[in-house]
């Protein structure tokens, strides 16, 4: 008689550690998070940034007030993260008639070109400048960004916001999803958010 009590109460056991055995597969077959942990920033993205050279007067020469434009794209480009830049031009000066050249911009160790085509005119002149080999993303701005617009929100959102592991600077297309992106894991802003460097500045859509 007891030897057959013995032998159900093995099975209940047998059968609980089944039980235990595979509710532990499952939980590990979750996907881990992606990214990594946005934190507050020690500089926060600001609103605007401009280069940290003096702005050309109004009574400059036009190619250096185009150079200083270019450079603020960049730094835009780059999340507001102010960085020292600098910029030169295939031409030495911008006359009255149309012209195409390229200008160069240096930012945190890596350069950015511009195809800049200008209209002419006497009184005023006018320019297109395209990114030739693509826009600038660096960490620390889309960090800062994806704090700014979401971590500031606190709760669920702040504490699942994620962005993906990002090198400190590099060229990526222009417009268009440049392979990196944020998360939000929880509450109404759940998703992830395509990091996109567009010709003026830094999206996350």
């Amino acid at each position: 008689m007891s030897s057959r009590v013995s032998s159900r109460r093995c099975l209940r056991t047998a059968a609980m550690a089944t039980l235990v055995v595979l509710t532990a597969g499952a939980c590990g077959s979750e996907e881990p998070a992606k990214g990594t942990p946005v934190t507050r920033p020690t500089a926060p993205a600001l609103d605007a940034v401009a280069p940290q050279h003096p702005a050309p007067g109004e009574k400059a020469p036009v190619l250096e007030k185009i150079k200083y434009e270019l450079e603020t794209r960049v730094l835009r480009m780059g999340g507001m993260v102010p960085k020292p830049t600098s910029s030169s031009c295939d031409t030495d000066a911008v006359g009255d008639k149309p012209q195409k050249f390229t200008c160069n911009v240096k930012y945190l160790g890596i350069t950015v070109p511009f195809r800049v085509e200008t209209t002419g005119g006497f009184i005023m002149t006018q320019y297109t400048a395209t990114p030739v080999k693509g826009g600038v993303i660096t960490d620390e701005g889309v960090r800062a960004t994806a704090w700014k617009r979401y971590g500031t929100l606190g709760g669920k959102t702040r504490n699942s916001l994620r962005c993906d592991d990002i090198p400190t600077v590099r060229l990526v297309p222009v417009g268009k999803p440049s392979g990196y992106r944020c998360y939000i894991g929880e509450g109404g802003l759940a998703g992830p958010y395509d990091v996109i460097i567009g010709s003026n500045g830094l999206s996350l859509r």
